[in-house]
């Protein structure tokens, strides 16, 4: 998050699924890390520009007024993201277990974004990248990621 302009726009770096949940006319609440309060902002005005989000919030008028909110993480509400077929939020995964036939592989315990792709930690550690090549079904209800891994991909198998 950054500022833009002069008359307190400000620059997101939007996950996938929060480009189409910041819009106009929702709430949303930027939270800190550096022990700041969070704070609820109505979304004024969105826009695309290349990678990024520009953001005008209600009340946030000047650059000094944006620059006050620098390295917060924007939150909003779960019905303002609209998934698609096969898209999940981290905590859609988080929790689920990992099957693979009739064993199970491990416990998801968070979900990293990188470049490449998305992967998955388990809960003793190992990270299972989030592939279509691995994973053959994921059922959100039953709390269930099934896959077919290469030996050797978590630790503990035999090659």
């Amino acid at each position: 998050m950054g500022t833009f302009g002069v008359r307190g726009e400000i620059k997101l770096l939007p996950s996938s699924v929060g480009e189409d949940a910041v819009r106009e006319g929702i709430t949303a609440t930027l939270r800190f890390d550096d022990g700041r309060t969070e704070r609820a902002f109505d979304v004024v005005a969105a826009r695309r520009q290349k990678r990024v989000l520009i953001v005008v919030f209600s009340g946030v008028a000047s650059a000094n007024d944006a620059q006050a909110l620098v390295g917060g993480e924007l939150w909003t509400e779960r019905a303002n993201a609209a998934l698609s077929d096969n898209e999940y939020l981290d905590s859609d995964l988080v929790g689920c277990a990992l099957l693979e036939r009739d064993r199970t592989i491990g416990t998801v315990r968070s979900v990293h974004h990188y470049p490449a792709q998305d992967v998955l930690e388990l809960d003793g550690g190992a990270l299972v990248p989030l592939v279509r090549a691995f994973v053959r079904e994921i059922d959100v209800q039953a709390r269930v990621i099934r896959v077919e891994l290469p030996p050797g991909l978590v630790e503990g198998e035999a090659l």
